[in-house]
């Protein structure tokens, strides 16, 4: 199956594609179902099932959205931006990574990649609108300059800062394990118990658990 539906949240519905190997990156599909505006989270790769996971959801597209800007993270943002006619959202402090995508990915897989074509940077932590719904943007440098989580309320999109049990590298350039340690504190402090986080690779925990784990290990 080229998409999985991973559940209704709140006023949102959220639904993955896992990008084809090495990555196995989850690019996430967000439906604001009252006015059915859609957001694509980190089109990592494969742009038709990604397109194809869009038009099942029969929604009105209106951004993608990065976590941040290493490549199997956008490889596929200028397709979508191109077929959907959306802008691609990052924050500013990301550009300089999102700029030398190209290279990493030449570098990791042997191929230059095409970034994002239509880039609108935003700066410190915005209140972005999904449709008349409000997304609230953490910011979480660490894994790279400019990271950031997509907080939708019941859930958050944590990219590659913190995944279940585990957390970002910070050996790529930009990284920083103290500014990392600093932001997962920071977000996981601000959530919910109840809020489930979803990151860039691997399954979902709710916030609570995510805590508890980092209360072990920090």
């Amino acid at each position: 199956m080229s998409h999985q539906h991973l559940g209704d949240f709140g006023d949102f519905s959220v639904t993955v594609v896992v990008t084809s190997p090495p990555w196995y990156e989850n690019c996430y599909i967000v439906r604001h179902r009252p006015s059915g505006a859609l957001a694509v989270v980190d089109p990592g790769g494969d742009a038709q099932r990604i397109l194809d996971a869009v038009a099942a959801e029969a929604g009105t597209p209106e951004m993608v959205l990065l976590t941040h800007g290493h490549p199997d993270h956008l490889g596929a943002a200028r397709a979508i931006e191109t077929a959907l006619k959306i802008p691609t959202l990052a924050h500013i402090d990301e550009s300089p990574v999102i700029a030398a995508a190209s290279d990493l990915n030449r570098a990791f897989a042997g191929e230059p990649i095409a970034g994002p074509g239509d880039l609108q940077p935003f700066k410190g932590e915005p209140a972005l609108n999904l449709g008349p719904a409000t997304i609230r943007v953490h910011a979480t440098p660490g894994h790279t300059p400019g990271g950031v989580c997509y907080d939708f309320g019941a859930f958050v999109l944590t990219g590659d800062t913190l995944f279940k049990n585990g957390l970002g590298r910070t050996d790529l350039p930009g990284g920083s394990e103290q500014q990392l340690w600093a932001s997962i504190t920071r977000v996981l402090e601000r959530l919910p118990d109840d809020a489930m986080l979803f990151s860039g690779h691997g399954p979902g925990w709710p916030a609570r658990e995510a805590r508890r784990w980092w209360q072990m290990v920090s």
